[in-house]
């Protein structure tokens, strides 16, 4: 089939927005996606959909986003189908199902309990640390936002950098990652980023770009802080803010080692599927603690899978 206009909208748009940096060309693309979706195109207003939750080029609405993922629904998006069916049903749905999704979209949406999606856990959990806090918190995301979340990086995964290293390699980091920008972020995504916000009662834009970690049997992050280099990244830090919070959501148990272990506080620490562990990186005053030092430690069978998100003190810019 030729490629329509429309398809060479979304496609340039998208094109522009791959990358794991705001593009200067930002503002044309959303313009492209938006006529792309005017026009009709489902993965365009699958996309347009993900634009209103973020508030890009225009204020943010989680109702107005679930309404265009129903209509990218209606228009053949499998992919919006299957981000409806989990918001609403809370199941996962494989990308590789071989029947299409069919389904009353528009009651689906109607369905989906928004503030109850994006609000902060209020179960107790456990604190291990209160200097640096170290904090527990149990059936953080459900279990079919973690079957979504491995699916979602296991295409795609590849050497896990570090932030630190002009390479951005490390010999003392082996496993690898997945990061979610606008191209293969969702609505599943973005509703998780909320409520990890809400939960540190942080402003949405404190939050880094998401990613699911993966460590093989061996692989490891040795001994490292989270924190910026209050010398070595103080342009970074002016620019951007420190990274003051650590959020990891563990997304399975079927794994054997694979501790995270905090040496300097006494803390080996195993989360179950959907439960989360909260760290600070920096003191009361705001200056890094060192007791933050903390492993991926390797697992000796299996494999481990992590969503982890990095926030910062403010915004960037």
């Amino acid at each position: 089939m030729a490629e329509t206009e429309s398809d060479n909208q979304f496609r340039t748009g998208m094109a522009m927005l791959a990358g794991n940096t705001l593009s200067p060309d930002w503002e044309k693309a959303v313009v492209l996606i938006d006529a792309a979706a005017a026009a009709g195109h489902a993965d365009a207003i699958e996309r347009q959909a993900l634009l209103e939750c973020r508030g890009v080029g225009r204020a943010p609405s989680w109702d107005k986003a679930l309404d265009l993922l129903a209509i990218a629904a209606g228009r053949g998006s499998q992919y919006a189908a299957r981000q409806l069916i989990l918001l609403a049903d809370d199941q996962f749905e494989p990308a590789d199902s071989a029947e299409p999704r069919q389904g009353d979209w528009g009651e689906m949406r109607s369905r989906i309990p928004i503030a109850q999606r994006v609000r902060a856990s209020t179960a107790p959990g456990h604190m291990f640390s209160a200097s640096p806090i170290v904090h527990a918190v149990p059936d953080f995301a459900s279990a079919a936002e973690c079957q979504w979340l491995i699916a979602a990086a296991a295409p795609r995964l590849d050497r896990a950098g570090v932030y630190n290293n002009p390479s951005g390699i490390d010999p003392g980091r082996t496993n690898q990652s997945a990061l979610f920008n606008f191209c293969n972020s969702d609505m599943v995504v973005e509703m998780i980023r909320h409520r990890i916000a809400n939960q540190l009662d942080a402003p949405l834009g404190c939050l880094e770009m998401s990613q699911v970690l993966h460590y093989g049997v061996g692989q490891e992050f040795v001994l490292h802080c989270d924190f910026l280099d209050p010398q070595a990244m103080r342009e970074e830090i002016a620019r951007n803010g420190q990274r003051v919070a650590t959020v990891l959501i563990y997304l399975n148990d079927d794994f054997e080692g694979g501790e995270t272990s905090f040496p300097r506080l006494q803390i080996d620490h195993r989360g179950g599927p959907g439960d989360a562990l909260v760290f600070g990186n920096v003191d009361s005053a705001g200056r890094p603690d060192s007791k933050s030092q903390h492993a991926g430690r390797p697992p000796t069978r299996g494999e481990k899978w992590v969503f982890s998100q990095w926030v910062r003190n403010r915004a960037p810019g």
